[in-house]
């Protein structure tokens, strides 16, 4: 069982994801944009109010902040375990 995203983890696009984009995952480096992105979940929120559809506002590595489908993220390993 994954462990919910929260403020201030530090996510990665998911492999399932980055594999439907036909793209492989891999080591870190700044870039906002494929398999080597990383940022810092800074906001979750639904697309619209009822909505199920949850996005998450991110602030890249390289300086770019974009809301993602919290469905296309994971946490990046390393991240230190969250708070009981």
């Amino acid at each position: 069982m994954s462990v919910a995203l929260q403020n201030g983890d530090t996510v990665r696009f998911s492999r399932s994801f980055l594999q439907s984009l036909a793209m492989l995952s891999g080591p870190a480096a700044p870039t906002s944009a494929g398999p080597f992105a990383r940022g810092t979940l800074t906001a979750i929120a639904p697309l619209s109010p009822g909505s199920s559809l949850l996005l998450a506002t991110v602030s890249w590595a390289d300086g770019h902040i974009s809301e993602v489908n919290v469905a296309n993220l994971e946490r990046q390993p390393g991240n230190p375990a969250p708070e009981a």
